[in-house]
């Protein structure tokens, strides 16, 4: 029962699930347009990163102590660019893409030099739950900026009548999963 509510509620939201964007004029900088999908610019961009970034290090790296702390030191470079985002700079597509390149390669070299390194445990969990805040931290600010966008639109941010959010809002109230107001 429960597994088809879920899928119920990822097939309601479906057309925001891959973008976290409404499909809407004021979006299309936010995300990639790939055929007929929409994928978030942060998301398909910053998590590949530090996959990818985690591999090479792993596959390439040569994880001697004065190369993991160099890498520690040298990873919170890459995120100085979470500046532009807290700022709004980062309206340019390429300067989006450019961000969360760096942030992501910044949290790979993070989370790769605090395994790696001889931390004692407790210091390991607290930068891996530093790297978590950071992250959702971007989110935070990359929702803001959602509200923002929408409240400035014609249907000032209510998505009961806004035509991109409309066709979501009326699935989650017919099934349930939001409650009319």
């Amino acid at each position: 029962m429960k597994i088809s509510r879920i899928k119920l509620f990822l097939s309601d939201i479906k057309p925001i699930l891959l973008s976290h964007h409404p499909d809407c004029p004021a979006f299309s900088n936010h995300v990639y347009h790939l055929g007929r999908f929409r994928l978030c610019i942060g998301c398909f961009t910053f998590y590949p990163t530090v996959g990818l970034t985690i591999l090479f290090i792993i596959a390439f790296g040569n994880l001697t102590a004065i190369r993991l702390l160099t890498m520690f030191f040298l990873s919170f470079v890459f995120f100085t660019p979470i500046i532009l985002n807290i700022l709004g700079l980062t309206n340019y597509k390429t300067l989006k893409i450019l961000t969360k390149v760096s942030i992501g390669i910044g949290t790979g070299m993070l989370i790769i030099s605090t395994i790696y390194l001889p931390f004692f445990l407790i210091i390991k969990i607290s930068i891996l739950f530093e790297i978590h805040f950071i992250t959702g931290a971007i989110a935070w600010i990359r929702i803001k900026h959602i509200k923002k966008t929408c409240i400035e639109c014609e249907f000032e941010g209510n998505w009961d009548i806004c035509s991109a959010m409309k066709p979501i809002m009326d699935k989650l109230y017919e099934h349930k999963f939001k409650k009319e107001k």
